[in-house]
């Protein structure tokens, strides 16, 4: 079919994203003329020709956006008119929309693409962190006389943290990358598994193999001059890239057909690092064949001593067992590393990439920190991307309800499995993300964690075999746990942290911190008006302190005092919450109209009196206070004004968790709250202290009540307490009578270190050695 000249407009930007062309082409103010030939569109603009197939299109007013076989174009001309002729050409032959199943697909692997953040924090983004660790380490391997094992080391943390990005991103930074994912055939991550990995895999002859593979590369950066953009796009092993995919393919395989076990890898000239990196790297680590006393890895790292000159190897993977990954005295003969003759580098885990998608101009009020898009910008990466490469999508992704990024995020907790499936570690990962975490004794355990239920690995030492994990404050995260925690079953969660702790799993701690933590988190999920919230999210909406002290001590009656009567309660129901409130403070309906939102809690690393209450009201969080803090365990901060956070007060937490206690104490906690508390509070307001004795009530019988002083003062005024003894469904309504009674058996419970008949001997000897 000959061309033809169909027609031509007049474009005022003509922009093509390629990955054919090193940066994007852009044309101003040209004709672009329209052609077509053997079903390939064709535009033709300043003398070049973009042939190309269409697979989708948006326009809006005078703009069109063009996702095509060649990359993203997007045209603005002078008017609709103009919009509108290009776009009915362009559509002339239909389109097959894409399903919501593709369009995610695409979403996750386009969201791969954006370009990493500075972290604002610390001036530094994650690729200039990376560049400057692998030239410090190439300058220690270079100078150290061989005393380092390899040129190499593991780069490992929990699933969405960029680590694969921050790796090829240094080819902006003029490092040659050989990138290689390791990905399982079955897997549908991203990014996808390289066209190399079955060869990489293999169990036969992957020595040689493994030389020919680096002294391709290395050989043909010594002969050929070539960027680091083109080097990389040349030898692109992204499978179903079929040119690219047979080009490198080609050139291992000329090395392959000259090998011979006498060859040497190939001195490396290049001024510019080259950096091998192998991601999924644990399919390493599995050994291939039953006839083998080794594994892949073990094969690869034996060659890595003979890479010398500017060349570094990267291990990414979420599993980090550091045992696997250091070389162990059976699998090398001279032993020496393990007698501390050779080093390992330390691995690489700390990537700045937390919170770098955050920009607090879009939290204007308590009521935007609720929305899904806000909550993504807090916490790893990937959630931020997911939201800006949907946003800039110019409406491509518009088919993709937020509900399919929600679904992914509680996925991506409990590894993919079916909720009915889960076990400890996943049960550990749904709390710690709202609780704070809860660390296992088991090192694996932590391990498998960060591998598989999002946990974050915040110091690793590959000398001492140490490994520490922490659950930063990600309210995503937090969402998706309040969603799981109520489709498995608040006793079911119960039950597994119980089994955690008498089969010391994990240590004892604070048990009354996590009890409180558990009543104030459930009742704060139930006091949700679960029609109100906003989609996609099910339990995180803002409500007001007296909805959520009434979900979390019950109504005294149906009427009890509420928004629309200004908290006047008519009942003379002493155990109700709100006339406790309204006998010790005036101005009572102040604070219960005050807005709260938290769905976790973190730990403060400062006094009350150095932390700010803003900013856990803007991440959705409520603050556990450091240890030997004042009067308190915990402070959730209260909005008072809907419109700004200009007026913050706070709901403070006591809890103590002594069995048989006196009643307490009236004690003034004015003072600390105007002294001592955070520059943001604002204690004109007033404020609530919750007093929560969780040990055995003094007369079995738990109950409600105010602590009044013996003589007011003007003080106190400004403070109302309420204080609670016991765990019961009496206290806490919301508490069915299982949930209570396991509460309570956690509150008891003690390490059982031997739990059946047949160990009595072994108690009796343990108590001897370790009671007196």
């Amino acid at each position: 079919m000959e061309v033809v000249n169909l027609d031509f407009v007049e474009t005022m930007l003509f922009l093509l994203d390629s990955n054919e062309y090193d940066k994007p082409q852009t044309f101003i103010g040209q004709k672009l003329y329209f052609l077509e030939k053997d079903e390939l569109k064709i535009f033709k603009i300043s003398g070049q020709e973009f042939k190309f197939n269409v697979r989708s299109l948006y326009n809006f007013e005078n703009t069109i956006s063009i996702y095509c076989s060649i990359g993203k174009m997007n045209i603005i001309l002078k008017n609709e008119n103009e919009c509108s002729k290009v776009s009915n050409w362009l559509s002339k032959k239909e389109i097959q929309k894409p399903d919501e199943t593709s369009l995610l697909e695409e979403l996750i692997e386009e969201s791969f693409r954006v370009n990493m953040k500075t972290n604002s924090k610390l001036s530094i983004n994650s690729c200039q962190y990376l560049k400057k660790q692998i030239l410090k380490m190439i300058r220690l391997y270079e100078d150290s006389d061989s005393s380092y094992y390899g040129p190499y080391t593991v780069l490992c943390q929990s699933s969405g943290f960029g680590k694969s990005r921050a790796c090829l991103s240094l080819i902006d930074e003029g490092f040659f990358v050989v990138y290689c994912c390791l990905r399982e055939k079955e897997s549908n991550g991203y990014p996808k598994r390289s066209c190399l990995a079955g060869q990489i895999l293999e169990d036969t002859n992957v020595l040689a193999y493994y030389e020919c593979y680096f002294d391709a590369f290395i050989d043909f950066i010594n002969k050929n001059q070539i960027s680091s953009l083109d080097f990389f796009k040349r030898f692109n092993q992204e499978d179903n890239k079929s040119e690219s995919n047979n080009l490198v393919k080609d050139l291992i395989n000329s090395k392959l057909n000259k090998y011979s076990n006498k060859n040497e890898i190939t001195t490396y000239n290049g001024t510019s690092p080259l950096i091998f990196v192998f991601d999924e790297a644990s399919s390493l680590l599995k050994v291939q064949s039953k006839n083998k006393d080794t594994n892949n890895f073990h094969i690869m790292r034996k060659l890595l001593s003979k890479l010398k000159k500017n060349i570094f190897c990267l291990f990414l993977d979420t599993f980090s067992s550091l045992s696997k990954f250091m070389p162990p005295t059976t699998l090398d003969v001279s032993a020496r590393i393990a007698r501390q003759q050779m080093e390992v580098f330390e691995p690489i885990y700390l990537l700045p990439n937390w919170d770098i998608y955050l920009d607090e101009t879009r939290i204007k009020t308590i009521h935007d920190t609720v929305k899904f898009e806000n909550l993504c910008m807090y916490g790893r990466a990937l959630w931020g991307s997911w939201i800006e490469t949907k946003s800039n999508s110019n409406g491509k992704y518009n088919l993709i309800n937020t509900s399919k990024l929600y679904t992914l995020a509680w996925q991506k907790l409990i590894c993919c499995k079916k909720i009915e499936s889960v076990d400890l570690e996943d049960i550990l990962a749904i709390l710690s993300t709202r609780l704070g975490v809860i660390k296992p004794k088991s090192l694996s355990s932590c391990q498998n964690m960060v591998a598989r239920n999002m946990a974050v690995s915040v110091y690793v030492n590959n000398k001492n075999d140490l490994f520490e994990i922490s659950y930063p404050s990600e309210p995503v995260l937090a969402e998706a746990s309040a969603y799981l925690m109520q489709r498995i079953g608040y006793e079911k969660v119960v039950d597994y942290l119980l089994e955690c702790l008498e089969s010391c799993l994990i240590s004892k701690g604070e048990k009354g911190e996590t009890i409180a933590k558990l009543i104030l988190l459930i009742a704060r999920d139930m006091a949700v008006d679960k029609n109100k919230v906003k989609e996609p999210l099910k339990y995180l909406d803002t409500i007001t302190v007296g909805v959520f002290l009434q979900s979390l001590y019950g109504k005294c009656e149906k009427n009890c005092g509420n928004l629309s009567n200004n908290w006047n309660c008519s009942s003379k129901n002493k155990n109700c919450c709100i006339q406790i409130i309204r006998e010790q403070i005036k101005n009572y309906s102040v604070i219960l109209n005050g807005l709260i939102n938290f769905n976790h809690f973190v730990r403060s690393k400062n006094f009350m009196s150095e932390t700010l209450l803003e900013p856990a009201l803007k991440r959705c969080a409520a603050y556990q206070c450091r240890q030997n803090e004042k009067s308190i365990d915990f402070v959730i901060p209260v909005c008072m004004n809907q419109n700004n956070f200009d007026s913050i007060s706070a709901l403070m937490i006591q809890v103590k968790l002594y069995h048989h206690p006196n009643k307490m104490r009236y004690k003034s906690y004015v003072d600390y709250a105007f002294n001592n508390m955070s520059k943001d509070f604002c204690n004109q307001n007033g404020f609530l202290l919750l007093y929560m004795q969780l040990g055995k009530p003094k007369n079995k019988k738990p109950f409600i009540t105010s602590v009044m002083p013996k003589e007011p003062s003007e003080l106190t005024d400004y403070q109302a307490i309420i204080y609670t003894q016991g765990i019961s469904n009496e206290i806490f309504p919301f508490l069915n009578q299982a949930l209570a009674s396991k509460l309570v058996a956690f509150s008891q419970a003690n390490e059982k270190l031997f739990k059946t008949d047949e160990d009595s001997d072994n108690n009796q000897i343990y108590d001897s050695i370790c009671n007196f």
